[in-house]
């Protein structure tokens, strides 16, 4: 059983609002770690490509195609 959603998932459920946060379920919150999404290209429904930043310490990091999009461990970040 799933412990989270993939992106393409968050972003449906979130009304197709772009850009949002989502955070990998292993990933510390507190520390600021997370995915800034700001593009989704839907292939065949729930996978695709998402393009974005991601941020560690709260901090700009690389920016591209996020990898891992499809797999099922992604949350919103609030």
């Amino acid at each position: 059983m799933s412990d989270g959603k993939n992106i393409f998932e968050i972003w449906k459920e979130n009304g197709e609002k772009l850009p949002f946060k989502a955070i990998i379920n292993s990933w510390s919150e507190e520390k600021g770690h997370y995915a800034l999404i700001e593009k989704i290209e839907v292939k065949t429904w729930p996978y695709g490509d998402a393009y974005g930043q991601y941020f560690f310490h709260g901090k700009a990091g690389e920016r591209g195609k996020i990898r891992n999009a499809g797999t099922y461990r992604w949350r919103m970040k609030l």
